[in-house]
């Protein structure tokens, strides 16, 4: 049988969860999470090769050669949606907690080792990862988000401006 991957522009994060049976569960606003069987990263692989036909590996190697980061980066999904998941905690397991840009609100201390992430709709989670590592992943993701919309755009000028002096003079000049 042929699937869709489960995850869209609509997910506020992926957790990963304490379960006999799920390693992970994405979460949307105003529905019920959905559980998966896979770890977190696996998900966005999943989505990745179903919808782009790269994988998290080429992404994240774009990340070491175009924007200099080696660990932890920001996924870029979809620019043009501002579709960006970045990771929050670091897991033995490889199953970090990510986070969608687009509905990225703030982020507050919650005590020693906790923050608490709040969403532009009004849901929180708490996580545990320090309040400066949350904020540089956050930062993180701004910038390779603005880089990346910027390459984007700057390659169409390039194109569209080679295809102005490209074209011969017309008749009659």
């Amino acid at each position: 049988m042929f699937t869709t991957p489960s995850l869209n522009p609509g997910v506020c994060c992926i957790e990963p969860v304490r379960h006999a049976e799920f390693l992970c569960q994405a979460v949307y606003h105003g529905r019920a999470p959905e559980p998966s069987h896979k770890p977190t990263e696996a998900l966005i692989d999943e989505l990745l090769i179903y919808y782009y036909g790269t994988n998290l590996a080429a992404r994240r190697a774009h990340l070491k050669a175009a924007h200099a980061i080696h660990r932890m980066g920001p996924i870029v999904i979809d620019e043009r949606m501002q579709f960006v998941l970045f990771p929050i905690t670091t897991s033995r397991a490889r199953n970090p907690f990510w986070i969608n840009l687009h509905h990225f609100l703030m982020c507050a201390p919650a005590g020693e080792g906790m923050t608490e992430i709040h969403f532009n709709h009004g849901m929180m989670k708490r996580v545990a990862a320090d309040y400066n590592f949350c904020e540089k992943q956050y930062e993180k993701a701004l910038r390779v988000l603005d880089r990346s919309t910027k390459i984007r755009e700057q390659s169409a000028l390039y194109i569209t401006r080679h295809q102005k002096h490209d074209q011969p003079a017309p008749f009659g000049r």
